[in-house]
């Protein structure tokens, strides 16, 4: 006995195609239009930086923006076309370190015949140092307030030790009871509102000092490295003018410039 199975055989191709496809190998990228892992460039942040350090910080870090002072620095001695270029990054501090670590979060970039790029990126930011993070300012405001926590709370022991001196307690068999002493009312009624006032200010004081936190700050115009921890795919070509010098006769020019400048400048 003979069992045929009849099927589509446009299917059966398609199937191995995909197949095929998937275990092929990669096509190779183009470096302008893919900047690898470990690329790094310079950078000079173009505002300043107050970062967090409790809290959220890591959640919701500061934002930051950089400007790309240098073309990016490629594996094997190769360049990519990114001077210019803007990094929108966000900061958070942290208090054992006193650094602000930045990570990138996108790379806008304007071709030579006026195509937008703008794609997400994953680094960091290294500092003059070459660590990770950038080394700042801290800022704590916590001691003043603790300082003001502090003599609101002798005040209010000085407002109930008028109150108390001004109280005579007698001891019985059904417990014990308080009698404000004869002429002394208007002193024990202002020791105990005074005490009671100073008091719920101290814990003002100590509830304000629970919700701040130190600052790490950093000023801009620093010169620092941005670092890809991973690569990159643009939708475009960096130097879109000298791909087309047919269609674009005068873009090509002007691209031909900048590179003769670029290279006078090198």
């Amino acid at each position: 006995i003979v069992s045929i199975a009849l099927g589509d055989v446009a299917a059966g191709k398609g199937a191995k195609q995909a197949a095929d496809a998937a275990g092929a190998t990669p096509a190779p990228r183009d470096t302008r239009r893919y900047l690898p892992s470990g690329a790094f460039t310079r950078a000079v942040l173009l505002g300043g930086l107050d970062a967090p350090t409790g809290g959220q910080a890591q959640r919701n870090p500061q934002p930051v923006l950089l400007r790309l002072a240098d073309n990016a620095i490629l594996p094997n001695q190769f360049r990519a076309r990114v001077k210019e270029c803007f990094v929108v990054g966000a900061g958070y501090g942290d208090v054992s370190s006193e650094r602000a670590y930045i990570r990138t979060e996108s790379l806008s970039c304007v071709t030579r015949d006026g195509t937008a790029i703008d794609v997400p990126v994953k680094g960091y930011v290294a500092g003059e140092d070459g660590k990770a993070g950038m080394r700042g300012r801290l800022v704590s405001k916590q001691g003043q307030i603790l300082a003001n926590a502090l003599l609101a709370g002798v005040a209010s022991g000085i407002g109930h030790a008028f109150q108390q001196s001004s109280t005579t307690l007698s001891v019985s068999p059904l417990g014990t009871t308080s009698a404000v002493d004869p002429g002394k009312q208007l002193e024990a009624g202002l020791g105990t509102g005074v005490g009671k006032a100073l008091d719920r200010l101290a814990q003002y004081y100590i509830s304000l000092a629970e919700k701040v936190f130190p600052v790490i700050e950093v000023d801009a115009g620093r010169s620092v490295d941005v670092v890809l921890t991973q690569g990159v795919a643009l939708p475009g070509t960096l130097d879109a003018a000298g791909t087309d010098p047919d269609n674009l006769a005068q873009l090509a020019e002007r691209a031909r410039s900048f590179r003769r400048n670029d290279d006078d400048e090198d």
